[in-house]
């Protein structure tokens, strides 16, 4: 019958030639056939339609025939024997579920793990690639980049993106492979029925297009203000003392809720437009049933098709559109991983610092510095230093003077190779700084800046900074060569005291000596001092010049001066104005000549 066309089928309903009772199929076997024939005859005409069969007929394939009414002749125990066959097929089928349930929850189990350890591998390494690249950034990149933003790139940019590997990429897989199984399965069974219910689909193509044209620059402008949002955060939080002693909390609080306010109103622009695009889908899908609905109905009007057709099409056409609307729900996730996956690699693809490491030897150096001809400017034609030149011996001791703004720190950045020069040369014990490392020359140069930083850990780990080859009685016996040991052996834990991020727990004081401690287990060839400007005690103060003398002792030395006290002991001072060279010379011969050098001091 299932070779007949339905119209034809029902004609022969119509005449007879089908009759509408239904007959059960028995296995044809001896202990069958001894039950059958006890109890009914052998139709030997079956004919069925009105007068019925009068028995059991063989119908091939090894297989007997029997009409309800017919088998409600034999006993139920023995009916339930000539039924056993069929029983078994159903408890066989009724196992074969619960295994297939079986399978499909240990495979949904590795499917969760397998996921989770893929896409947590990928954030793994996608966010240790992220940190790696952005410590190869030159210095540049972070003076115009804040904090907030780049930590939102490695967190929370991240974050999007493992949210569609864990969970979207796979349920959409899962979506597709469905979708494609049930337009193959609804072509099968009837094609002019299933292109009916496929007439809405190129519309609800063109709506996901456009939706997706329309979303991602939303979906870029979330990412944008959220980055704005931490960025302002980092911000205040880090300047939390300076907001308090100048009572900017009313100022600082409109400011974080007009930028806050920015990223509310970007995520309600993304969530609007989410909210049109799903109802889109379940329109749709009432659409298709209401086209099948009318076609449909007029093929059973016709005979061309059963009742029982279009019903399981009203049906598949709600697995169709099942998925969609799985899919549509996913897209906020995919958009959101997109738009973030935009931004990191972004970064990526931003070129680093040259750190030359072909040319890495490991030299050390003898300390000599010159510059010649020097111009430095960090924005287009906004010169910083113009055609400086000085040379400096190995084992002198430099001061820089000058204003703020003079390019006095200008000039130790170049020495440390944080920015590129646009003309002029310098050189370190006579060869270019371009034919060394970056590393070596770093390695070269111990340097204690006007704001010492300090890592959160302990008093050892910020003095040996992840050196090994220090062990425990170099680092006191450097600390102790700086002073540092005085206040550090008088704390409860010595040198594993806990220190806070930047130190907050210690003095300004207490942080140069740690930074000198820093500097001298290195042992660098050449030391850099941009000279504190805030007040220290008088003892502390004796400590820290007593522990400079030391450091400074065989060493080309370069102190930024911003007390001219601290420097007349110096070989050499040079005095900087707007970017140029004014004066050089030893502080008598400076003072002499009643320069620049005497206005300041």
């Amino acid at each position: 019958l299932n070779k007949i066309n339905q119209q034809d089928i029902l004609e022969f309903k119509n005449k007879g030639i089908i009759g509408e009772e239904k007959v059960f199929l028995i296995v044809d076997k001896p202990e069958n056939m001894q039950i059958l024939n006890k109890y009914l005859p052998e139709d030997q005409h079956p004919q069925g339609g009105k007068e019925g069969f009068k028995g059991w007929f063989r119908v091939g394939d090894g297989q007997i025939a029997i009409s309800r009414e017919q088998l409600n002749k034999v006993p139920k125990s023995e009916r339930f024997q000539l039924r056993n066959e069929a029983a078994n097929k159903l408890i066989w089928l009724a196992l074969a579920f619960l295994i297939i349930s079986i399978i499909r929850f240990i495979a949904g189990y590795f499917q969760v793990i397998i996921t989770t350890i893929f896409s947590q591998k990928a954030m793994n390494d996608l966010r240790h690639d992220a940190f790696a690249h952005l410590q190869k950034m030159p210095v540049k990149f972070f003076d115009v980049n804040p904090v907030g933003r780049l930590v939102t790139r490695v967190t929370n940019d991240i974050r999007a993106i493992d949210e569609m590997l864990s969970s979207g990429v796979i349920t959409i897989i899962q979506d597709i492979i469905m979708i494609i199984a049930i337009v193959v399965l609804m072509l099968l069974l009837n094609w002019k029925l299933a292109l009916v219910s496929f007439a809405i689909l190129p519309g609800v193509v063109w709506v996901i297009v456009i939706f997706r044209k329309r979303t991602r620059p939303v979906y870029r402008e979330v990412r944008k203000h959220l980055a704005a949002v931490n960025a302002t955060l980092n911000e205040h939080i880090s300047g939390q003392k300076i907001i308090k002693l100048f009572n900017q909390y009313k100022r600082k609080r409109e400011e974080f809720a007009r930028i806050n306010q920015e990223y509310y109103n970007a995520s309600m622009k993304q969530m609007k437009l989410f909210a049109f695009f799903r109802p889109i889908i379940h329109v749709s899908s009432q659409i298709a049933v209401a086209l099948l609905i009318w076609y449909g109905g007029g093929q059973i009007l016709r005979n061309a098709i059963t009742i029982g057709l279009l019903m399981a099409f009203t049906q598949y056409i709600s697995k169709l559109f099942q998925p969609i609307d799985d899919f549509s729900e996913k897209f906020n996730v995919l958009q959101g991983a997109l738009a973030g996956a935009e931004r990191i690699f972004d970064l990526m693809e931003l070129d680093p610092e040259d750190y030359r490491e072909h040319l890495k030897t490991g030299i050390r150096l003898q300390g000599a510095i010159e510059f010649k001809n020097v111009w430095l400017a960090y924005n287009p034609d906004e010169w910083v230093l113009k055609d400086v030149s000085f040379k400096i011996e190995p084992g002198e001791k430099i001061a820089l003077v000058g204003h703020t703004g003079s390019g006095k720190t200008s000039i130790v950045n170049l020495i440390l190779g944080m920015y590129p020069y646009q003309k002029g040369n310098i050189l370190l014990d006579g060869k270019p700084l371009e034919s060394y490392a970056v590393e070596d020359i770093r390695k070269n140069v111990g340097i204690v800046q006007q704001d010492v930083f300090i890592f959160s850990g302990n008093i050892r780990d910020n003095i040996a900074l992840n050196n090994k080859q220090l062990s425990k009685e170099q680092i006191i016996q450097v600390a102790k060569y700086v002073n540092a040991d005085k206040f550090i052996s008088k704390l409860p834990l010595g040198y594993d005291e806990p220190v806070m991020e930047r130190g907050a727990t210690l003095s300004t004081g207490q942080r140069q000596l740690i930074a000198f401690a820093r500097v001298l287990a290195y042992d660098p060839a050449i030391f850099i001092l941009d000279e504190a400007t805030s007040n220290i005690d008088t003892e502390t103060e004796l400590l820290i010049q007593d522990a400079l003398q030391k450091i400074m002792h065989n060493r080309t030395s370069i102190v930024i001066a911003h007390r001219l006290s601290t420097i007349q002991n110096s070989d050499r001072i040079i005095v900087l104005h707007k970017g140029v060279i004014v004066e050089e010379g030893s502080h008598f011969e400076l003072l002499e000549k009643k320069g620049l050098y005497y206005d300041l001091y």
